[in-house]
C-alpha cells in the first residue's frame, strides 16, 4: 500500500520548482531594472522616476490591503521602513543612475546583502559564522573595485564616482529598511505591509518631489517605459520574490538571487555599455561572496529579549 507521504514528494518537488523558476525570473527582472532605468532618465528626472514607480507599484498591491493589522509598533516599523525604502533609496538609486552607468548599478546592487547583514547585526544583534564575515569583506571588496574603477561612457569622473557612490547609499538604504520589514512581515500578511509601506513612501516622496520643483507628471513618450519597470521590476518582483521565498526558503531565494547581478550586465552590454576588465573581476567577486554570505547559517546573540524583535532572521533583498 503506498503511504500518503509518497504521493506528496511530486507536490513538493514541483512547489520547489516553481520556486527556483519565480526566483530566477525575479533574478531577471531585477537585474533589467539598470538599463531600463536609465534609459527612462533621458526623458524623466529622477525623483520623478522614483516617485512614478512606488506610486504604480503600491496601487498594484492595493487589492491586499484590507488584510493588514498593524499594532503601534509596528507603525513605527513600517513608516521607517517606508522612508528608507521607498523615500532615500529610490531618491539615490535613480539620482546615482542617472550619473553613472547600468553596468555599476547591476553590480552595486550586489551591496545590499552586506549592508543588510551588517543592520542584522547591530540591530538585531543576529551573527555569522567565521566565513559568513570573510563573504561580507568580499563583498565589500569587490564594491570598492567597481566604484573606483570608471569606465569611459560613465562621464565625468566626478559625477561618476558621486553616481556609485549613491547608488551603495541607495543600497545600505534598504538594508536597513530590510531590518524593519523583517520584523513586521514575521507577523504579518506580506502584500498587504508591501502596500502599506509603499503607500507610505509615496506619500512622503511627494511633498519633497513637489519642493524641489521636481514635475510629478511624467512625458507621454516615456510613460509606457516607467509602467513597465514598475509593473514588471517592482510590482511583479516583489510577488515572485516572496512567492519564492515561501517555495525554497529565503537563503536558497537570497544566494540565486545573487544572478541579478550577472542579469544586469548582460542587458546592459546588449545595449552598449561598456564594462571593464576590473569590473567584471569585482562583480565576480561580489556575486561569490553573496553566494557564500547566503549560505552561511545565522547564529541568533545573547542581548535580544523575548519578543520578535529576537528572531534571527535572513539576510534579505529588499523588494523596489
Amino acid at each position: 500500500m503506498e503511504r500518503p507521504e509518497s504521493r506528496d514528494v511530486p507536490a513538493k518537488l514541483s512547489g520547489k520548482l516553481s520556486g527556483y523558476l519565480a526566483i530566477l525570473v525575479g533574478a531577471f527582472l531585477f537585474g533589467m531594472w539598470a538599463t531600463v532605468g536609465k534609459i527612462a532618465l533621458q526623458g524623466v528626472a529622477p525623483l520623478t522616476a522614483a516617485w512614478f514607480v512606488q506610486a504604480v507599484s503600491a496601487v498594484a498591491f492595493s487589492p491586499f490591503l484590507r488584510r493588514l493589522r498593524l499594532t503601534r509598533r509596528d507603525w513605527r516599523l513600517t513608516i521607517a521602513a517606508a522612508v528608507f525604502s521607498a523615500v532615500i533609496a529610490p531618491a539615490l538609486y535613480f539620482t546615482g543612475l542617472n550619473l553613472t552607468t547600468p553596468v555599476n548599478a547591476a553590480l552595486l546592487s550586489n551591496t545590499e546583502a552586506l549592508f543588510t547583514v551588517v543592520f542584522a547585526f547591530v540591530l538585531l544583534r543576529e551573527r555569522l559564522p567565521p566565513t559568513g564575515y570573510i563573504a561580507a569583506v568580499a563583498i565589500l571588496g569587490g564594491a570598492v573595485l567597481v566604484t573606483l574603477d570608471l569606465e569611459p561612457g560613465a562621464g565625468p569622473v566626478a559625477s561618476a564616482l558621486l553616481g556609485n557612490v549613491l547608488l551603495v547609499l541607495a543600497a545600505a538604504s534598504w538594508g536597513t529598511a530590510n531590518t524593519a520589514s523583517r520584523i513586521v512581515i514575521s507577523h504579518h500578511d506580506i502584500p498587504s505591509y508591501v502596500c502599506v509601506y509603499l503607500s507610505v513612501g509615496t506619500l512622503v516622496l511627494t511633498p519633497i518631489v513637489l519642493v524641489t520643483g521636481t514635475p510629478l507628471v511624467i512625458p507621454p513618450a516615456e510613460l509606457p517605459l516607467l509602467l513597465f519597470l514598475a509593473l514588471t521590476g517592482s510590482a511583479l518582483f516583489t510577488f515572485l520574490f516572496y512567492f519564492a521565498m515561501r517555495r525554497i526558503g529565503a537563503l536558497q531565494v537570497g544566494a540565486i538571487l545573487a544572478t541579478s547581478a550577472a542579469f544586469g550586465v548582460t542587458i546592459a552590454v546588449a545595449f552598449g555599455f561598456p564594462i571593464t576588465a576590473i569590473q567584471a573581476a569585482g562583480g565576480a567577486v561580489m556575486a561569490l561572496g553573496v553566494v557564500a554570505l547566503y549560505r552561511q547559517p545565522s547564529v541568533p546573540g545573547k542581548a535580544p529579549a523575548a519578543g520578535p524583535e529576537a528572531r534571527p532572521a535572513d539576510p534579505l533583498r529588499r523588494v523596489k
